[in-house]
């Protein structure tokens, strides 16, 4: 589980495994959570994640929340 650090926590945006570490593997190659939409995207494309694109194209506002409640995987 990929968590934010604020209190207080609300319950985790469930996503799919494969996005989820996706996502945590752009968020090490760039050493920060990527805060922007279009930079994400640009760098998931880049590092070759399009799982990860289409993800955030289709739950734009569930990346919002989970950049403050944090992320769990479903798988």
């Amino acid at each position: 589980m990929l968590l934010a650090p604020h209190c207080p926590m609300k319950e985790p945006v469930r996503i799919p495994k494969n996005v989820l570490d996706e996502l945590e593997s752009v968020r090490r190659y760039t050493r920060v959570d990527v805060l922007d939409l279009p930079t994400l995207r640009y760098v998931a494309m880049e590092t070759h994640k399009p799982v990860l694109v289409m993800w955030i194209d289709r739950h734009a506002g569930d990346y919002g929340r989970g950049l403050l409640d944090g992320f769990r995987a479903t798988d």
